[in-house]
């Protein structure tokens, strides 16, 4: 510690003029030698003396620093025995206190979050109930099952179709966002071709990329398998190709899902050439409810969800998910599936 050091050097000037003076004393006379033989044998005792009181009073200060690097590296609780009615005394005590109420406060948020987690779930749950109704009453109208229906009504029918399907994708992406964050994001792996994976994913994404004039592509051209969700793994496909369709341009968009295997893994790509990702957003758009802020995303925003819970998911089958891109030249997001994973 400064305090000791400072000591130390406060101790080596004292004996050097001590020292000194018994240096001068028989000097003078020798007469004086049996003086000078007392004086050092005062002052060597007076050293010792004072060295060990200082160290008694430096040793509260170097556990009270310890403990305060404690609660900086956040281990709180601990307390610091010493039981003096000084000064010393009180900042122990402090540092007590303080570390307690860390602590205690601590847990709290953390309960507060459990809490307000398990609530949001639960929400979403209950809020999701009811949409499904509209879309199954709003499928049978457009099929005129209860009768013919005039162009403007089915126009108005088919917008509430569009928006109760847009809430309730929003409202599981918040449930699948809860359930990563409570840990409870379950998947059943088996076996699985990932060419037969991709190829369902595009049948269903087709109709989105060419009602926008945009190529959607699918070039795996040969079998590949591996464990994984077959269920979960289409939706972080499906995801990461409607992203890609937000950031491409209608006409000149090209979209390709590809995938390539390695000695342990299969990595899976969706890349496309629309405006790009920023370097300072690579890693936040993993992050929940980020958004790149630029015009083009902010015209066909989403939650914010879409990404986080594709990592979620990659990450629950023991994968890797990361993105490469350039402005104006397009993204190309990865993602690996362990070839088998027995987890």
């Amino acid at each position: 510690m400064k305090i000791a050091q400072k000591t130390y050097v406060m101790l080596g000037v004292i004996i050097d003029v001590t020292t000194l003076i018994l240096l001068l004393l028989v000097l003078i006379s020798p007469e004086n030698l049996v003086v000078a033989e007392g004086l050092l044998i005062f002052d060597i005792v007076m050293f010792v003396t004072f060295l060990l009181s200082i160290k008694r009073s430096l040793d509260p200060l170097k556990t009270m620093n310890d403990a305060i690097d404690r609660i900086k590296n956040g281990i709180y609780g601990e307390r610091i025995e010493f039981s003096s009615k000084d000064e010393m005394g009180d900042l122990a005590k402090s540092i007590n206190s303080l570390s307690s109420t860390i602590q205690r406060k601590e847990e709290e948020a953390k309960k507060v979050e459990i809490a307000k987690d398990e609530f949001l779930a639960m929400i979403t749950h209950e809020l999701k109930t009811p949409l499904v109704p509209i879309q199954g009453y709003s499928d049978i109208l457009l099929g005129e099952h209860l009768g013919p229906l005039n162009k403007n009504q089915k126009e108005r029918i088919e917008v509430i179709k569009s928006s109760a399907s847009s809430l309730l994708q929003l409202i599981s992406d918040l449930l699948d966002a809860q359930k990563m964050e409570l840990g409870q994001l379950r998947v059943k792996k088996s076996r699985h071709n990932l060419r037969q994976t991709a190829e369902n994913t595009m049948v269903v994404m087709q109709p989105l990329a060419a009602g926008e004039s945009i190529s959607l592509n699918q070039n795996i051209k040969r079998d590949l398998y591996a464990n994984y969700d077959d269920d979960r793994i289409t939706q972080v496909i499906t995801n990461l190709v409607k992203n890609a369709l937000k950031a491409t341009s209608a006409k000149t968009g090209m979209i390709e899902v590809s995938a390539a295997e390695g000695p342990d893994e299969v990595t899976v790509s969706v890349a496309d050439n629309g405006k790009g990702i920023p370097a300072d957003s690579k890693e936040k758009i993993f992050k929940k409810f980020y958004q790149v802020d630029t015009s083009s995303t902010r015209e066909s925003s989403g939650s914010g969800l879409g990404l986080s819970i594709c990592k979620g998911i990659v990450e629950a089958h023991g994968g890797r998910i990361w993105v490469e891109s350039e402005i104006e030249k397009g993204s190309t997001f990865y993602f690996t599936l362990p070839k088998n994973n027995k987890g």
